[in-house]
């Protein structure tokens, strides 16, 4: 009897050690170091039997850089749109665009679909951007920018020069001349961009049916956004709450923004600009120009951060960007109750708390932030008056050129303190207006003035009233010298959801 409680004692040792083995070798470790058990996939099909396979290549935005240097040559350069255009080549297959002559494509969705062969576990997708240009008597295209990604059937994933949770965003290139968006995803039958493979395996949804909209944890995010970012659809996740690039754009905001390249993990800035109708012919337009716009840009871009300026999308929501307010040659004032007008009824609702909303005035002095009685950093005005562009610059913005260059200046002025940047963080910010000095006898008024540009000549800033004459279009890195101040590594970007007591502008 004890020989066989014996024998039945080691087999069973030995048959635990054989599970314990097995389990063993059957596991894995995430991305935490955590031991996980690896599960078999059921079906390893690519794609339903009999379906056609295929892949999208879709273009979203291409921006090319480099507009404020025409503006600081001399001539009109800065007139001269680019020529260019790009190739998408598909294991092999190639898509020629058309050529493009414009410094911002805008929102678009230029795709391509190639078919590959059935079971085809992955694609090689190259993408060159041409430029064109003319030299003596003949155009020459040479390659500017180009990127080559391998894209995964199983996951709906890419590698290579971009891939997930790349430091510079996912579907993003910043390169040295031009910025380019994308995304590449799966054809398949149900048209919810959630690959065959990962369905059956790792989801487990239902690949014959559209699971864009499915959300079985309840947090607010379906499905297919959660992969496509890296969160788990199965387990609830405080998207109202996160924010892990620290944009001020939380993750149920970002998912709303998807249309518009929201990135959840690269910084975004969204401003909704408005307009003020001309109150007579001979009237500077009241409208925020492109190429200010595109200055601001590159400024936010060199930093990795994209800014976004909805002056008129396509699919707007009511009241979106590129309205055109009556007209007023009343100088709209900090607490007035026109800009209180204007940020209740053109700037709508769903959009507080995600843009910035700037509205451009006939009158003479720009500011953030203050609207009736209630303080909001999220609003901001610049002022579009002959008048202001001659006598805030100490180079006369006269031009159409200069009058461009003024506007984008004055833009990252007021966004600066959108960002944080006041005179409470660093005095220098705004120095020529603070407060009393302009109640100085004039001999003192002038003295003063001259004490301030001579102290903060270093503090190399747009916040610097100082430097506006100069068309100064950066904030400072603080290594400039002494009473210099390092702008950049200060700002916050969530800045503008909070509620200070204190107001900011510049005035003629």
């Amino acid at each position: 009897m004890i020989k066989i409680s014996a024998i039945a004692l080691i087999f069973l040792l030995i048959a635990s050690y054989i599970v314990y083995i097995y389990y063993i070798e059957n596991q894995g470790e995430d991305e935490s170091g955590e031991k996980y058990v690896e599960s078999k996939p059921y079906n390893d099909s690519i794609c339903a039997q009999d379906s056609f396979q295929g892949l999208i290549f879709e273009v979203n935005r291409i921006h090319k850089k480099g507009i404020e240097k025409e503006f600081r040559k001399i001539g009109n350069s800065w007139k001269k749109d680019p020529n260019f255009y790009f190739i998408v080549d598909v294991d092999g297959k190639k898509w020629d665009s058309k050529p493009i002559q414009n410094w911002d494509t805008g929102y678009i969705s230029w795709n391509q679909v190639r078919a590959v062969e059935e079971g085809t576990e992955k694609s090689s997708c190259n993408f060159k951007l041409m430029e064109s240009t003319k030299k003596l008597f003949r155009t020459v295209d040479e390659e500017i920018e180009s990127f080559n990604v391998i894209y995964d059937y199983r996951t709906g994933r890419w590698d290579g020069d971009d891939y997930f949770n790349d430091s510079d965003g996912y579907g993003y290139i910043n390169g040295e001349k031009y910025e380019i968006w994308f995304t590449i995803y799966f054809f398949d039958n149900d048209d919810d961009q959630i690959p065959f493979w990962t369905e059956l395996n790792i989801l487990e949804t239902n690949p014959y049916s559209d699971d864009t909209n499915l959300d079985p944890d309840n947090d607010g995010i379906p499905t297919s956004w959660e992969w496509k970012w890296g969160y788990n659809p199965k387990c609830w996740d405080n998207h109202s709450y996160l924010d892990p690039d620290k944009d001020g754009i939380e993750n149920i905001e970002e998912y709303k923004m998807r249309k518009w390249l929201s990135n959840p993990f690269k910084q975004d800035i969204y401003l909704e600009a408005d307009f003020m109708e001309k109150g007579a012919w001979f009237e500077v337009e009241h409208v925020l120009w492109k190429e200010s716009q595109w200055m601001v840009m590159d400024k936010f871009s060199e930093h990795g951060i994209t800014l976004h300026i909805d002056d008129g999308w396509p699919g707007n929501p009511t009241n979106g960007g590129g309205e055109y307010l009556p007209y007023t040659s009343n100088t709209i004032s900090f607490k007035d109750g026109i800009a209180s007008e204007f940020y209740k009824y053109n700037f709508p609702d769903e959009r507080k708390g995600i843009f910035r909303y700037l509205f451009i005035q006939s009158g003479k002095i720009g500011w953030n932030f203050a609207t009736g009685l209630d303080y909001h950093p999220d609003t901001i005005t610049l002022p579009s008056n002959r008048q202001w562009f001659i006598k805030n610059m100490y180079l006369p913005a006269i031009t159409p050129k200069l009058m461009r260059l003024s506007q984008a200046v004055g833009l990252l002025h007021e966004m600066g303190h959108s960002l944080g940047i006041n005179m409470r963080v660093i005095a220098g910010c705004d120095n020529y207006s603070q407060v009393g000095r302009n109640n100085l006898p004039p001999l003192q008024k002038l003295k003063a003035k001259i004490d301030s540009i001579k102290y903060w000549e270093t503090y190399e800033s747009v916040m610097n009233y100082n430097k506006f004459g100069k068309y100064v279009l950066d904030y400072s890195d603080g290594t400039h010298g002494i009473h210099d101040f390092d702008d950049w590594g200060y700002i916050d970007l969530a800045y503008f959801q909070k509620q200070p007591d204190y107001v900011f502008g510049f005035e003629d």
